[in-house]
């Protein structure tokens, strides 16, 4: 018999990567899988593709609303008339430059990877309060909610929001018999890529572990299951870090090309070549009017 055998698991972004690697180990375990995503592509793809190994269920669901999140698991309860386990997933960042983050998408960060986490724990906690029953949920975070990392500072705030707010959610909710607990992966190949060792971006990433390979999904579905199961029975309120090793160093990774031009604000290059501009009209007043205009750049520069 499987460690989750008939109970009843929520897995948000559950069409790809480690949602869906999530949602097939949880029904190989013997779960009932309610598997939600806001693409209707994928959630078809995966649906379709998972209904022989057990019963999955699933809902196009844009997890940044709470009214569409109650919506979801009213559909889960008058389906299966419980949750026992329920896995935030859902999320994601874009890469900018501190000085070229615009509110848009702070607030886009912020409220994909954590007000949606916030809006699922809450609604799932007042179900399984209401049952009586307990509940085990797991948010997913990131090693990026534990350091920092250039050019990716509104995930990484956000992730370290979905781990403090799983250890404040956990002191309140223990007396329930629900556990809280968050999942923090290292770098997952998780899009159906392969560790190239052509990549200079996945070779300097694997030097850095400590095991000398990057993480696959099949990794994060197998603490997921542990998280989920009684054999976690005791572990509530604890950030589980899946890295590889990665956190365990003391130095930063120094960043490759690639992180370095996702960290070069623009902002910061607009200021210096105004300052350039500035100075070379000084400089002009001095040489003449001639020399002012063979050095200063076009209007369409400026």
């Amino acid at each position: 018999m499987g460690r989750l055998q008939n109970r009843v698991c929520v897995v948000t972004g559950g069409g790809r990567g480690i949602g869906r690697g999530i949602a097939e180990r949880f029904l190989a375990e013997g779960a009932r899988v309610w598997i939600c995503d806001i693409s209707t592509t994928e959630l078809a793809d995966t649906l379709a593709e998972l209904a022989a190994t057990g019963p999955i269920e699933g809902s196009v669901t844009n997890v940044t609303s709470r009214s569409a999140c109650q919506a979801m698991f009213d559909q889960v309860i008058d389906r299966w008339g419980r949750v026992d386990v329920v896995v935030n997933n859902a999320g994601g960042g874009q890469g900018a430059a501190f000085l070229d983050i615009d509110d848009a998408l702070w607030e886009q960060d912020i409220t994909l990877n954590l007000t949606a986490t916030f809006y699922c724990t809450q609604i799932a906690a007042r179900s399984m309060v209401a049952r009586g029953e307990g509940g085990s949920i797991i948010n997913i975070g990131s090693t990026n909610g534990l350091r920092g990392q250039a050019g990716l500072a509104p995930y990484g705030a956000a992730k370290a929001g979905v781990i403090n707010l799983s250890k404040s959610a956990a002191l309140e909710l223990g007396e329930y018999g629900i556990r809280v607990n968050a999942l923090c992966p290292g770098t997952i190949l998780s899009g159906g890529e392969y560790d190239d060792p052509a990549n200079e971006t996945l070779s300097h990433l694997r030097k850095h572990t400590a095991l000398n390979r990057l993480g696959k999904v099949s990794d994060i579905a197998a603490a997921a299951v542990f998280l989920a199961s009684d054999e976690s029975a005791f572990m509530t309120g604890h950030a589980m870090v899946v890295d590889g090793g990665i956190t365990a160093r003391q130095l930063t990774m120094a960043v490759t090309p690639q992180f370095q031009a996702q960290a070069g604000s623009q902002f910061a290059k607009r200021a210096a070549l105004r300052q350039e501009i500035a100075e070379r009209g000084d400089q002009s007043d001095d040489s003449g009017t001639d020399q002012q205009h063979e050095h200063n750049p076009p209007e369409s520069h400026r």
